[in-house]
């Protein structure tokens, strides 16, 4: 085949050396090179008497195949270039910056040879795990974590002027450590699960970090599912303490089996295989010669395509407070980042769940439970201290004026009588009085049950919380499924008979503060007495305080419940004015999003 390299220093160096082996053994024929810098003594050996061009120009029409392995922004133009030209292509990782790009190369390339140079799924230790997953060998997949721990010196951020950049003159570049070095863990991942389609990934969540004064992340982690169900995490950094080559972890629930994929190696419950590796370049020989299969088609690269775009358009990556960071000489290293990452592909988790201390958004959200014995407090599990990104706090425990209410949370005050939200029972005619106090119970990760006084379970939950970084601030995500093990009746006292008080649901309770420094408003009104009550998309409040701050609450297809004179609440109303009747069997949503931003914004 007559190859045209584009790209012949930096990672393409490597390609101009396989080129040259490759040619000797009479393969392949170099018949040109696009490079727009300088060639080094080496390159000019390896290539020869064959012509440089700062451009593909005229070198295409010679061309059976185009290797693209320049900067990753100035992928598009030139695969195109070489789609058109009639040539097979072997395109550098990521293959596009955007997923909009992606679209459209994958519809140029349509009948086409095209490869994407994922190098990792040329090892035979990544194929021989990826048929023990499909043959059911390691059991049922629980979930895939992967821990990579790097360590890049100055040098890799002064490489290029794109070099740890999110955009370049208005081009989108995404180079952090997810995106480009860590990029192979996330398609090696979901290459294991059969899930590299672009519809395969169902849901991202992203922790970008920065260690270093750049755009991009360097010390990152991401839980995606894939449209099979399996989670998926990738825990990694280049700012390690002790580096050491990437692990994948396939859990299943028959045996574990870690992929060294820079080393092809595969321990499989402590037995070790060792394999060979093909490179993306011999693969693409081979499959044109001999129709062996592309380990790495441009299609599959469809569902990293889209963890990328996430990237991309997400907000930019969240500086590591200096306490947390160890300069030594050229490098920067994160101080418990190596233990972080290997537990976050152990665990599936990611470093805000694991509460790690240099993790920014682990510090906005503590998960806790009571364990505290006060009168008339029902215990259960609820987020506080809840902080913003400055670390100004917005949750109250344990008032005087209120003990049993706490951090945000949920709490029923009426369920078939039973009060588990704490306090005394509203009755109509009679006030508030004492009553059945009710107990909640953890019984696994995310699971709860809600019980009357003797333990019968009347209502399970199953809740998960996402806490994830915004434009300009940070946002919590709750979402608890109730289902009820018997009918039920869940009241308040509003549905009761107490007007204004149809509090009942999801609840957060604010720290102590002046109420002539808070502002609750809707879209369609403020202050307590036009917001308490009403249905709105949103609710902001706004504390202009010593150290102000903002929140805004959306998701409830509820009235909204209000205090700020008496004390500071705000919470979603389940039944209002009427009962709320679940049966038994059925689900009940209780869906919140509380977006939190240091100082006054509008929203």
């Amino acid at each position: 085949m007559r190859v045209v390299l584009a790209g012949a220093s930096g990672y393409g160096r490597g390609y101009l050396r396989e080129l040259a082996g490759l040619e000797a053994a009479g393969r392949v024929r170099l018949v040109g090179v696009c490079e727009v810098n300088p060639v080094d003594a080496e390159g000019r050996e390896l290539i020869g008497d064959r012509p440089i061009r700062s451009d593909l120009g005229d070198l295409v029409d010679d061309a059976d195949l185009v290797i693209v392995s320049v900067p990753m922004h100035a992928h598009l133009p030139m695969a195109l270039q070489a789609l058109d030209a009639g040539a097979c292509l072997l395109l550098e990782k990521p293959p596009t910056t955007t997923l909009d790009d992606w679209h459209r190369l994958v519809a140029h390339a349509r009948g086409k040879v095209c490869q994407v140079g994922f190098q990792s799924l040329g090892s035979g230790a990544v194929r021989r795990a990826a048929e023990l997953v499909r043959s059911g060998a390691l059991g049922e997949v629980r979930g895939i974590g992967v821990r990579g721990t790097w360590l890049r010196d100055d040098a890799y951020y002064t490489r290029a002027s794109w070099a740890g950049r999110r955009t370049l003159d208005g081009v989108p570049v995404v180079d952090g450590a997810l995106t480009n070095p860590f990029a192979h863990a996330i398609a090696t991942a979901l290459a294991l699960d059969g899930s590299q389609g672009v519809d395969d990934v169902t849901d991202i969540e992203l922790e970008l970090l920065r260690a270093r004064e750049i755009e991009a992340d360097d010390t990152s982690c991401v839980r995606l599912v894939t449209a099979r169900g399996t989670p998926v995490v990738v825990a990694a950094t280049l700012c390690a303490e002790e580096p050491a080559e990437p692990v994948l972890v396939v859990h299943g629930s028959r045996a574990r089996a870690e992929v060294h994929y820079t080393e092809h190696r595969l321990v499989v419950d402590g037995v070790e295989e060792r394999h060979g590796f093909v490179t993306p370049l011999e693969n693409l020989l081979d499959h044109v010669e001999h129709g062996v299969p592309l380990f790495a088609p441009l299609e599959a690269s469809g569902g990293f395509t889209r963890v990328l775009e996430e990237v991309r358009v997400g907000p930019d990556p969240l500086p590591i407070d200096p306490e947390w960071l160890c300069r030594k000489d050229d490098v920067v290293h994160v101080v418990g980042v190596d233990a972080a990452v290997r537990r976050a592909a152990e665990e599936l988790r990611t470093f805000a769940e694991l509460e790690v201390p240099w993790s920014r958004l682990g510090q906005v959200v503590r998960h806790s439970v009571d364990d505290v014995e006060l009168p008339l407090v029902v215990r259960r599990p609820a987020l506080h201290p809840v902080r913003t990104l400055g670390g100004v706090l917005v949750t109250g425990e344990h008032p005087a004026d209120h003990p049993w209410h706490r951090g945000i949370g949920l709490a029923l005050p009426d369920v078939n009588g039973v009060n588990l939200w704490g306090g005394r029972n509203y009755v109509a005619g009679q006030g508030y009085v004492p009553g059945e106090l009710g107990l909640v119970r953890e019984v696994g990760p995310g699971s709860l049950e809600w019980c009357d006084a003797g333990g019968g379970v009347l209502l399970r939950e199953r809740r998960s919380i996402r806490v994830k970084a915004v434009e300009g601030g940070v946002e919590l995500e709750w979402s608890s499924v109730l289902t009820a093990v018997v009918d039920v009746e869940i009241n308040s006292p509003g549905s009761k008979g107490r007007a204004g008080a149809g509090y009942g649901g999801w609840f957060w309770r604010l720290p102590e503060l002046d109420p002539g420094q808070v502002e609750v408003f809707t879209r369609y009104g403020s202050g307590e007495e036009e917001v308490n009550g009403t249905r709105a998309e949103w609710l902001a409040v706004v504390v202009d305080g010593a150290r102000p701050w903002t929140a805004v609450v959306s998701g409830p297809d509820e009235p909204w419940f209000v205090r700020v004179g008496q004390y500071q609440g705000v919470g979603s109303a389940l039944a209002w004015e009427r009962a709320r009747v679940v049966g038994a069997g059925q689900d009940l949503r209780v869906e919140v999003r509380l977006a939190l931003y240091d100082g006054v914004r509008a929203p």
